[in-house]
This record gives structure tokens, C-alpha cells and sequence, in this order.
């Protein structure tokens, strides 16, 4: 099932929108992109770690370098518990 919407949007974000072949792929993407993210901020809270745009920033920078595979396991298995 679809719905359909009518939204405002900020010039440049319309702009870009523009140039996609479909825009309602391009937005449903982003959306769902939110969505995770917001799954995973959830999940972290429950484990007792609060996201904030500091912790954010620190995490951006160590990223920048590989993540080593046990960390990667262990995001997997929480994620999964969850």
C-alpha cells in the first residue's frame, strides 16, 4: 500500500529532488535511512548510551580508521538483541 503526501520542502532539497529519476524512491530512501538511525539511537539508549552530537563528532573521527572485526561483532549482537 502507498500513500500519497503533499510536504514543503527548503529550495535546495526540492532542487535535488529534481534531478532524480524518482523522486518518491529517493525520499522513500532518506526516510527509511531515518528510521534506521533512529533504531539504532534507541537501541544504544537501552543499553545505557546516550547519543549526543559530541559523542556523534568523537565517533565520526574514530570511524575515519578501520573498525576492527570484534567491534563490528559486538554492534551485530546488540543490534540483534534488541
Amino acid at each position: 500500500m502507498t500513500a500519497k503526501r503533499s510536504i514543503s520542502l527548503p529550495d535546495d532539497v526540492d532542487a535535488w529532488l529534481n534531478q532524480q529519476p524518482n523522486a518518491s524512491a529517493a525520499i522513500t530512501s532518506a526516510v527509511r535511512a531515518q528510521m534506521v538511525t533512529n533504531r539504532v539511537n534507541e537501541v544504544l539508549r537501552h543499553a545505557g548510551i546516550e547519543v549526543t552530537e559530541q559523542g556523534k563528532a568523537r565517533w565520526r573521527d574514530r570511524l575515519a580508521q578501520p573498525m576492527p572485526d570484534d567491534v563490528l561483532d559486538a554492534g551485530r549482537r546488540l543490534l540483534d538483541a534488541a
